[in-house]
């Protein structure tokens, strides 16, 4: 059985449309000023009669928010009448759910459909979850019907293409996009509140003190999607998502990029402005209604100057009878000034000034960036605190300072927060099915790939001349740049990779250890100033051999004497910050100087922790060592015959060392004990427990342990 398609329906002259819209197509009326209820009580008698009886018997706990998910359509009342009704009626989903071919239904092998969110004018949004993960999202489908329009279509892949690459904790974070059955879809983060149209219809308009810091974030928003040429071009209330943190703070979420225009792509640009308005009438700017080719971030500073009028006063800056009159207004009709619209809500002057610069009809004229504008708004509300707390005016207590990040992690999502994808989680998953493609892609017998990997040692490789400086990009071991043994190199922690990930760099020894094994690698490395360095040696596969990380910030790190039989990578890095975010230096260099050497007779070589691993201590040897980490254990077996013997330790004074022979802890440096051969001899630090503060004492410095007959 079909199920019928559902139909939207004008709430002035009742017109019937198979798709939603802003408007009505035939006498121009706000399609979206009605409630849901108040459109399904005109689709028909049994469909009006079913509605009634529900709001009659059913009621949800008062003052209580459905949550949104990023993306979904706001509900709006227009008729007082229908408010509380529109309250008390249940979630409308345009149908029953069971009839959702949607739902239940596993998208790409990976989305399993929860439940309906919402729907709007491009499509549909969904609660989905990621199969292998077991991760909420939200995903938006584009309409079927609308599936066949090549230039819907190609909206929406600018949608996908342009918001992914926004990660401004302020904007709806984009993970996937993709097409199953024949529709398109977008995979966001869920987000729990209410956009910030439905809060002024609830609430009434906001006072400024309330309303600046949301401003502020939408510019922060704004700002980043300019930098990387992403104009939003439909930027509303119903597009700003307001959410609160477990603080109790306000914190919003810049919806629907998917109008954008991405101002670097001249093809893109010619489609978006080919002769159709894209935006919302009351808060369109004068050039995208004009139909301007060059619609810049100006536009988007226009809208949100119409979108703070609005806020602030509860008005639209324009409003007419029709579409058309509205957007007539803003090409000709002067601003009035917030205050004058709504004096009874003692709007600011200086807040008039800020709107009236931002809706100036020549963008010319208006704030040239959205950082002029925060500017702006940073420094009004920082005089307005300051008249405020010399009391001549009645201004609250300016808001706690926190940045966008600190927000964004105390926000209330409404689910656990380990259930809530993010996109480190898909970008790891994604990463991981890629590994498992290449696994099952291999079919080269092993000869072949053996030959091939001596041919291009041999060919490549050893060809590579190596350098005293790092040569970027060598980020990955696949990339490190070729040192060799003794030679001091150079290198900087610079821009970092990402906001969570800092500058790293890998070096590829040149020289190879002899066959056999047995050859000491030893490492030092200078510090930086602001950083705390770690050192790691790498397999050329990957493999983590051996890392150190024993100083704080500005300290050198060491490794002595680390035994290995394969060609090795050095990595450097910075170690984790207390904040999170990575540090770029551009100015200081470290210095790295690796040595690889044969063992000579009596070094002591790592790792030496267990007893099967234990180096040789006999009569007239000299063993030579360090102790270059805070868990560093060395031990020796004797190998002499059994008698008296006097052991000595010398060297390292500054090492807090503690050692054994046969178990028992010594006192001083010197002991005289019996000695059989297999016993042991342990040196370790007394610091073990101490955290990183500087330098690790004495770890640059040698040991020397001796044994001799006793007299």
């Amino acid at each position: 059985m079909n199920t019928p398609s559902p139909k939207f329906f004008c709430p002035r002259c009742r017109a019937a449309f198979d798709v939603d819209s802003n408007y009505c197509g035939r006498c121009g009326a706000d399609m979206h000023r009605a409630s849901r209820l108040h459109r399904a009580l005109m689709m028909d008698e049994e469909s009006a009669a079913r509605a009634r009886a529900l709001a009659a018997t059913e009621s949800p706990p008062p003052g209580r928010a459905a949550p949104l998910a990023a993306g979904s359509a706001p509900e709006q009342v227009a008729d007082p009448a229908l408010a509380a009704a529109a309250q008390r009626a249940p979630r409308d989903r345009r149908g029953s759910l069971a009839h959702d071919p949607w739902l239940g239904r596993v998208v790409d092998s990976r989305y399993r459909v929860i439940d309906v969110i919402g729907r709007g004018g491009m499509g549909v949004v969904y609660k989905v979850e990621h199969q292998r993960m077991g991760k909420i999202a939200a995903m938006k489908v584009l309409h079927r019907d609308l599936a066949g329009d090549k230039e819907v279509i190609g909206r929406f892949q600018r949608e996908a293409e342009a918001v992914s690459r926004l990660t401004h904790p302020n904007t709806v974070q984009v993970f996937d996009f993709g097409t199953a059955q024949g529709a398109l879809y977008l995979v966001m983060e869920y987000v729990r509140g209410l956009d910030l149209g439905s809060l002024i219809d609830r609430d009434g308009p906001m006072s400024f003190e309330r309303a600046a810091p949301l401003f502020r974030q939408v510019c922060a928003a704004l700002g980043e999607a300019h930098e990387l040429g992403v104009v939003h071009r439909d930027l509303k209330p119903e597009n700003i998502l307001v959410t609160r943190t477990h603080g109790g703070h306000d914190f919003i979420k810049v919806l629907d990029f998917g109008l954008a225009k991405l101002a670097e792509r001249e093809e893109v640009a010619a489609v978006t402005s080919r002769g159709s308005i894209v935006g919302t009438p009351y808060f369109m700017s004068p050039e995208q209604i004009r139909g301007e080719e060059e619609v810049d971030a100006r536009s988007d500073i226009y809208s949100l100057g119409a979108l703070m009028y609005r806020v602030l006063t509860g008005h639209h800056a324009f409003t007419a009878s029709t579409p058309v009159g509205v957007l007539t207004k803003h090409l000709t009709e002067p601003l009035v000034l917030p205050s004058r619209r709504a004096p009874e809500l003692n709007i600011p002057l200086e807040v008039d000034d800020l709107v009236l610069k931002a809706m100036r009809k020549q963008r010319g004229e208006r704030y040239q960036t959205v950082g002029e504008l925060a500017g702006d708004l940073d420094a009004l509300c920082a005089e307005m605190h300051e008249h405020s707390a010399s009391g001549r005016r009645p201004i609250g207590p300016r808001s706690a300072s926190h940045t966008p990040r600190e927000l964004h992690a105390d926000i209330d999502y409404g689910i656990d927060s380990e259930r809530r994808l993010r996109r480190a989680d898909l970008d790891a998953f994604e990463r991981s099915l890629v590994r498992r493609r290449r696994v099952r892609l291999v079919a080269i017998p092993l000869l072949i790939a053996a030959a091939g990997g001596a041919a291009y040692y041999a060919l490549v490789w050893r060809a590579r001349q190596p350098r005293t400086a790092e040569v970027e990009r060598n980020d990955e071991i696949g990339q490190a740049t070729l040192i060799a043994s003794g030679t001091r190199v150079t290198g900087m922690l610079g821009k970092r990779i990402s906001r969570t990930q800092g500058d790293r760099d890998h070096f590829r020894l040149a020289e190879v250890p002899a066959p056999g094994g047995g050859d000491l690698l030893s490492i030092d490395l200078a510090g930086i100033p602001n950083m705390d360095l770690v050192l790691s040696v790498y397999e050329p596969g990957g493999a983590l051999i051996a890392q150190r990380d024993e100083g704080g910030v500005g300290a050198p790190e060491q490794l002595r004497n680390l035994r290995v039989r394969r060609p090795v990578v050095i990595g450097v890095a910075e170690a984790p910050t207390a904040t999170g975010m990575p540090t770029e230096n551009v100015s200081d260099a470290y210095v790295l100087s690796a040595r690889l050497e044969p063992a000579a007779p009596g070094a002591e070589s790592e790792p030496n922790e267990a007893a099967s691993d234990a180096g040789a201590l006999r009569p007239g040897l000299v063993v030579r060592g360090w102790l270059d980490r805070r868990d560093d254990v060395d031990r020796f077996t004797f190998d002499g015959a059994a008698g008296r013997y006097r052991v000595r330790v010398t060297g390292a004074a500054k090492v807090p060392l503690v050692w054994r022979v046969k178990g028992l802890t010594q006192t001083g440096r010197e002991a005289t004990v019996e000695l059989a051969p297999g016993d042991l001899v342990e040196l370790s630090r007394g610091d073990r427990d101490g955290g990183k503060a500087g330098a690790l004492p004495g770890a640059r410095e040698e040991y020397r342990v001796e044994v001799e007959a006793a007299r």
